[in-house]
C-alpha cells in the first residue's frame, strides 16, 4: 500500500549503537522517516508532545521511566503507534496488553522489520479511513439531521439513505403570525374536522392541514398513530394501562390520558419497547 508521505517515527533507546543499528535498517524502508531519537523515557515523552510522531520504536529498559511507563504516561491524543524493542522476550504479553503494534527482539533483522512496518502501514491506513468516514458521516448528519448512528447502519447496508424529517413546524397563530414549533415539543396531535390540534405541554395550536400531509413531515418511528385521528409522541408516554377489547390507555402526565384503539395497540406496544434506540433530540 502506497502512503502519500512517510510515517514519522521516533527511536527511543539508551544504547547509541542500538539506536544507530535500528535507524540504518529503517532508512531502507521508504514508508518510515526518522524524525528524532531519545535516550530515556522523559525525553521520549517530551518529543512525542512536541513532534506528534506516527510511530514510537521504544526500548523497554530505559533510565528513569521504562518503556511500559512511557506508554502509560502519554495521553491518548499524542500516543503514537508503539513498537517495543527489547533484548528480553518475557515482557511481550504486558506490551501487547497496551495495544502495541509489535514486539521486536534485539538485534532486529531487516526481514522481521519489514513485516512490522507492513503491519504499521495497515493499521495507519485503517485508522485514517475510519477517521475520514466519521468526518463525512458527521458532516452528512449535520446537513441532513440524521443521527450518525443511523447513518453508520445505512453505510453498512444496501438500503437507500434514511429519510429526513423536519425538526420544526411552521404554523400560524390566530393573529396570522408565523410560529416555529420544535417537533420534539409536540406531545400529541388529534384531528378536528378540517383542522389538526397540535398539543405541547403548555399550549394547543390549531392548524389547517390534513392528517396525511402532517404525517409526511413527521418521523413515523416517534409519532405513532393510536387512533385514526390521533398521533402521540412515544417519548412523552409515561405509562400504558390495558383495557377491555384489546384497547389501552396511555398517560402523558398532567392528567392527559388518550385511548389507544385495538387496531393500533400492538404496534404501539412494539414502538414503546424499541423507543430507547430512537432519536430524541429531533
Amino acid at each position: 500500500m502506497i502512503l502519500p508521505s512517510p510515517l514519522r517515527a521516533i527511536i527511543v533507546d539508551d544504547e547509541p549503537l542500538a539506536r544507530e543499528g535500528l535507524k540504518l535498517r529503517l532508512k531502507k524502508l521508504p514508508e518510515i522517516s526518522i524524525v528524532a531519537e531519545a535516550s530515556d523515557g522523559d525525553e521520549a515523552i517530551e518529543l512525542c508532545h512536541a513532534l506528534t510522531p506516527n510511530i514510537l520504536f521504544l526500548d523497554l529498559h530505559l533510565p528513569g521511566l521504562n518503556g511500559i511507563e512511557v506508554v502509560q504516561a502519554l495521553q491518548s491524543d499524542v500516543l503514537p503507534m508503539v513498537v517495543f524493542v527489547s533484548a528480553y522476550g518475557e515482557y511481550a504479553l504486558e506490551a501487547f496488553e497496551l495495544n502495541a503494534i509489535d514486539y521486536l527482539l534485539k538485534p532486529v533483522n531487516l526481514s522481521r522489520l519489514q513485516k512490522t512496518v507492513a503491519r504499521i502501514v495497515e493499521r495507519y491506513t485503517s485508522q485514517r479511513e475510519n477517521k475520514e468516514k466519521y468526518k463525512l458521516l458527521n458532516a452528512l448528519g449535520e446537513t441532513s439531521g440524521i443521527a450518525v448512528a443511523e447513518l453508520e447502519t445505512w453505510l453498512e447496508s444496501d438500503s437507500p439513505l434514511p429519510r429526513t424529517f423536519c425538526h420544526e413546524l411552521v404554523i400560524k397563530n390566530s393573529e396570522n403570525e408565523k410560529i416555529f414549533l420544535p417537533v420534539k415539543r409536540i406531545r400529541w396531535i388529534d384531528a378536528a374536522g378540517d383542522y389538526m390540534c397540535i398539543h405541547t405541554e403548555h399550549e394547543t395550536h390549531i392548524v389547517r392541514i390534513t392528517m396525511k400531509k402532517l404525517v409526511s413531515q413527521l418521523d413515523a418511528r416517534v409519532f405513532k398513530r393510536i387512533h385514526k385521528s390521533t398521533l402521540v409522541n412515544i417519548h412523552c408516554i409515561k405509562s400504558i394501562r390495558a383495557l377491555r377489547n384489546n384497547e389501552s390507555l396511555v398517560a402523558l402526565g398532567d392528567y392527559v390520558n388518550l385511548k389507544v384503539s385495538r387496531h393500533y395497540n400492538a404496534a404501539l406496544q412494539e414502538s414503546i419497547e424499541a423507543r430507547q434506540a430512537l432519536p430524541f433530540d429531533m
